[in-house]
């Protein structure tokens, strides 16, 4: 059974066995000097014997049991084993510290967000499987994972350079400003206006609510776009990498709407009859966010650093408080907006964590 014979790799290695009262739940740990290394496997023939919520149930558990007893750090790793890999993805798909034994084909299971090896055991796994399988099927399952992961390491190379979701974002800015510039040509503070321009008097007195998304991609002309979009490009890229691609779309469009929130209370507060366009509300947000999360992650994040971030707000505000026609309410609204959605939605991933190399 291959279950015994995990426990017999396990105790050649050393490992020592915790009782448990479970007949389909063996745990076992290594005492070392910076650590408790505990392996749990779990016999799952179906792959649903357990629920995702079960299973962190039991590993708080056993870890908490472990550090009460021994007050030491716990290097903790789960083996699901199973003949059913899809069943199974429900605790493991998302765990950074379980893989799964596939009985039926004989494989190792590892997901690309989960370590690669803990203590070494991965070779022996394989090993061990490798001798229950067919030796030729094997061989294939192993190119098929090459050919996956040369797949992989080829998309991720294309999204260090191309975010998709703010590249569309750029694409739509530049297609509404040609559009209307060759459909019409008068580019006038009365024409965008008519196009969807933001207006605190049309919002709230005449409740035309779409202005708050439609002024986000208008432009007063080619220079205020291009000032926009290389901004957004360098920063709005790094973003939804750090956030992922609806979390971006969530803080880019939130800090928008909620930066032309803040223009309309303070120029209704002021009574000033002004008309604004222009991304900039929504890139302040981006700016926000990313200045949070490069705090989160030491003040450094790729390639920017949080001074970066710092001196171009500061500089941002203070040209726009200096300059005549920039709406710095929005701004503002913007800058705070994106902080705030950037506390709410970002978590720093596990893979981002320092954690021992085991």
């Amino acid at each position: 059974m291959l279950i015994d014979d995990i426990t017999s790799l396990l105790g050649n290695r050393s490992f020592k066995t915790i009782g448990v009262n479970a007949r389909d739940i063996r745990v076992f740990y290594l005492d070392k000097e910076d650590g408790l290394y505990t392996v749990m496997v779990l016999d799952c023939p179906n792959g649903n014997e357990f629920t995702s919520m079960q299973y962190n149930n039991i590993k708080r558990q056993v870890t908490q049991n472990l550090l009460q007893n021994t007050g030491k750090q716990v290097h903790f790793q789960t083996l699901v084993v199973t003949g059913n890999v899809a069943g199974a993805a429900e605790i493991c798909q998302r765990e950074e510290q379980a893989w799964i034994v596939d009985t039926r084909n004989n494989r190792l299971v590892i997901y690309e967000n989960q370590r690669n090896d803990f203590l070494g055991i991965k070779k022996e796994l394989e090993e061990l499987l490798f001798s229950a399988g067919e030796p030729d099927s094997f061989v294939h399952r192993n190119l098929e994972q090459e050919a996956y992961n040369r797949k992989s390491e080829s998309r991720n190379n294309i999204s260090k350079f191309i975010s998709p979701c703010n590249t569309i974002i750029v694409i739509i800015n530049v297609l509404v400003f040609l559009m209307i510039e060759i459909i019409l040509p008068a580019r006038t503070g009365t024409q965008l206006f008519k196009d969807g321009a933001l207006s605190w008097m049309e919002v709230i007195d005449n409740k035309e609510y779409y202005r708050l998304i439609t002024y986000m991609f208008l432009h007063s002309g080619v220079s205020h776009l291009g000032n926009n979009m290389i901004l957004l490009l360098f920063i709005g890229d790094n973003l939804e990498r750090a956030v992922g691609k609806w979390r971006y779309i969530v803080i880019y469009t939130l800090s928008g709407i909620l930066a032309g929130g803040t223009s309309i209370l303070y120029n209704l507060f002021e009574y000033n009859l002004i008309v604004s366009v222009g991304a900039s509300g929504a890139i302040f947000g981006v700016v926000g966010a990313m200045a949070y999360i490069v705090a989160v992650n030491k003040g450094r994040l790729e390639n920017i650093s949080s001074r970066q971030i710092i001196f171009f707000a500061i500089l941002s505000l203070y040209g726009g408080m200096t300059s005549q026609g920039v709406d710095n309410s929005a701004h503002i609204g913007g800058l705070i907006s994106g902080v705030l959605l950037a506390v709410l939605l970002y978590r720093k991933s596990k893979s981002e964590k320092t954690h021992p190399n085991v």
